[in-house]
């Protein structure tokens, strides 16, 4: 009889830490736990953040954390020159799906442009003799107006903030101003020509 319960009782506890292991199989993150519902909370059954593999030595019921973000992709690091000088902007120059991006400022100012932020609705606005260009960070849409005549312009990629830093697209930019630019890809260089 006593090996009986024996045998029951080690059955139970192989049976209860599988099914622990195996618990919400689809609510886990990429660490492997979760937060408890506050159902499971008002039970007893746990208290906040925990895993699920085993892993009791980072099991932060009692200090409930987010899982960390991965980490950023690495940034393509582009050249630039401009009427055969090379920029040095900071933050430097980079390519993301394909589109070069420079800040703001340093872009349009070299350009012979003035410019502003709107921080309320994240709009850049630049102006150069009689053309205006309107570019809003994480908006495909921009607009140039030419004597009162604006063109609304799909962009491959939007601004954005970098570093704190408002990034703009470097091509588009550039010839709105009437700037020629070319690229040598080989070399990631770009190269603008003010006429």
């Amino acid at each position: 009889m006593k090996k009986l319960v024996l045998l029951i009782a080690m059955l139970t506890v192989c049976l209860t830490t599988a099914s622990i292991a195996e618990a919400h199989p689809g609510r886990l993150d990429s660490n492997g736990g979760h937060n408890c519902s506050e159902k499971s909370k008002a039970k007893g059954l746990c208290s906040g953040y925990h895993y699920h593999h085993g892993d009791q030595a980072n099991d932060q019921s009692s200090n409930p954390q987010p899982p960390k973000a991965a980490p950023a992709p690495a940034l393509t690091k582009v050249g630039v020159y401009l009427n055969n000088t090379k920029q040095n902007y900071t933050p430097g120059a980079y390519m993301k799906n394909g589109t070069t991006l420079v800040p703001m400022k340093a872009i349009f100012e070299s350009l012979g442009a003035t410019v502003s932020y709107e921080s309320a609705t994240k709009k850049v606005t630049a102006i150069k003799d009689n053309k205006k260009i309107i570019i809003g960070v994480g908006n495909k849409v921009a607009y140039v107006d030419t004597n009162g005549a604006t063109s609304t312009i799909t962009l491959n990629h939007p601004a954005e903030i970098y570093q704190g830093t408002t990034m703009v697209p470097l091509r588009f930019v550039s010839q709105a101003l009437g700037a020629n630019v070319t690229f040598d890809e080989a070399a990631l260089i770009v190269y603008i020509e003010t006429k």
